[in-house]
């Protein structure tokens, strides 16, 4: 993918778990606009170091030390939890000058149902986080494999976009086509379901929740709906996304979140790609639908109850 003209302005960050680093050798373009982190997780003791090598590279594209760079990739080792990462982008103001989460991109061994199995939490939190899951390995996987896959991971989040991978063979606009965020339009049928697994496969407690508005959402109840959320449940929102329009914002804003931390609120780069309406969707550890869309009614009845009448 590398080697694509439409990645030629990439910096890529590889992480790697153990202390010898392997994958940056493997790179078939391996110049100044790689970097390796080393000899740990980068969802847990380096996201320090993640926070620093941003910095560092900004300042160093600044002072004509880097060539110039329109996107960075973060490849992290296959034990990470890309919440943590996420979070790290998002609350820290001195990288959102620079930097901005365009997608969460998850491979899934299409050909080995063991794997999964055998780290069975972390997976399942990697497919959670996705905005795009890429099937691998689809030509070594037969048919009852291939689809035994693709609903595992529909089961556990629904909403992300699926893509089918031979070869590493895996479509540009997955990663480069901003317009076509995968939450743009949330499928219909997967409206606030509540996912419930096969025994003995994986957690039984991911739920997958999706809120629609035909309407303008009010500004003030969403405030107060999403601060009661994470108050209450914010350890268990493994993620949280949608587009949504406000009654008193003139664009499609696009909100995104992990646990307790959230994006600034930002329009849609592109607002002609939104649905007429807005949808919110949340990938959450025991998060029944019912109790969601319970909370968004109470708070939007106690807010237009405490608005002052107009005579």
């Amino acid at each position: 993918m590398l080697a694509a003209p439409a990645y030629a302005e990439s910096l890529v960050i590889v992480n790697e778990f153990g202390e010898v680093g392997i994958d940056h050798h493997l790179l078939e373009r391996s110049d100044d606009r790689t970097v390796l982190l080393e000899n740990g997780c980068l969802c847990c003791e380096l996201r320090g170091d993640l926070q620093e090598t941003l910095v560092d590279v900004t300042m160093r594209r600044r002072r004509g030390e880097l060539p110039g760079f329109d996107r960075v990739f973060v490849e992290t080792s296959g034990l990470a939890d890309p919440g943590p990462i996420v979070q790290t982008l998002f609350s820290d103001r001195a990288l959102a000058h620079d930097y901005r989460l365009a997608r969460v991109v998850t491979l899934v061994d299409a050909h080995d149902g063991e794997a999964r199995a055998a780290a069975a939490t972390i997976a399942t939190h990697q497919v959670a986080c996705a905005d795009v899951v890429v099937l691998s390995k689809v030509d070594l996987a037969d048919a009852e494999a291939l689809h035994a896959t693709e609903a595992w991971v529909a089961d556990i989040n629904g909403f992300a976009r699926l893509a089918r991978s031979a070869r590493g063979d895996v479509d540009h606009a997955l990663l480069l086509d901003a317009a076509a965020a995968p939450w743009t339009h949330v499928p219909q049928a997967t409206r606030g379901r509540s996912v419930m697994h096969a025994p003995g496969e994986h957690p039984r407690d991911i739920d997958t929740v999706a809120l629609r508005f035909d309407d303008p959402v009010p500004h003030a109840a969403f405030d107060v709906f999403l601060d009661t959320l994470v108050r209450l449940r914010g350890p268990d929102l493994l993620r949280v996304k949608g587009i949504l329009r406000f009654d008193d914002m003139p664009q499609p804003i696009v909100v995104q979140g992990v646990r307790h931390v959230f994006d600034a609120l930002r329009p849609l780069p592109h607002p002609a790609a939104a649905n007429a309406g807005s949808a919110l969707v949340l990938i959450a550890r025991r998060l029944p639908s019912e109790q969601v869309e319970a909370l968004w009614r109470a708070v939007r009845a106690f807010t237009e109850a405490s608005e002052p009448h107009v005579r």
